[in-house]
């Protein structure tokens, strides 16, 4: 026996379509979250490409301040200095120049023998944000 207020059969077999409005916040707040975490690791991501950018520039500055210097024939002490050129306002150096004896032993006429070492640092400073970051380069050079 029907009743008049029987729901009528889908000649499909399939239930109503459609979602309910729960199953629908449900999804937006799933898609909300991820692409929080999306963003959340792309600005990470910038991040650390620019701290790469800064090393390999204070790097490369680094080398090119040893190379000048060794080839002047730095003196013992300290000096520093800022970079000249575009985008290189934020970076400054320091170098310092210490000279060491290191005796190798006695020859046979009571002397002995040394050989002078010089000990060359070559820093690189920046700001990045709140920190101050700095890379150094050190090489020896006998004399």
């Amino acid at each position: 026996m029907a009743t008049r207020n029987a729901k009528r059969a889908d000649p499909s077999g399939h239930g109503a379509a459609g979602f309910t409005l729960l199953e629908v916040l449900v999804a937006v707040a799933i898609v909300g979250i991820t692409l929080v975490m999306l963003l959340r690791l792309h600005l990470l991501s910038l991040d650390a490409t620019l701290a790469s950018q800064d090393l390999t520039t204070a790097v490369l500055l680094a080398e090119g301040k040893m190379a000048t210097f060794m080839a002047q024939s730095p003196r013992e002490g300290e000096d520093q200095g800022q970079f000249d050129g575009p985008n290189l306002e934020r970076f400054s150096w320091t170098a310092s120049v210490t000279e060491h004896a290191i005796g190798l032993g006695s020859q046979s006429d009571g002397q002995e023998d040394a050989v002078g070492i010089r000990h060359v640092t070559v820093s690189v400073h920046w700001r990045d944000g709140n920190r101050d970051r700095s890379y150094s380069l050190e090489t020896y050079e006998a004399k």
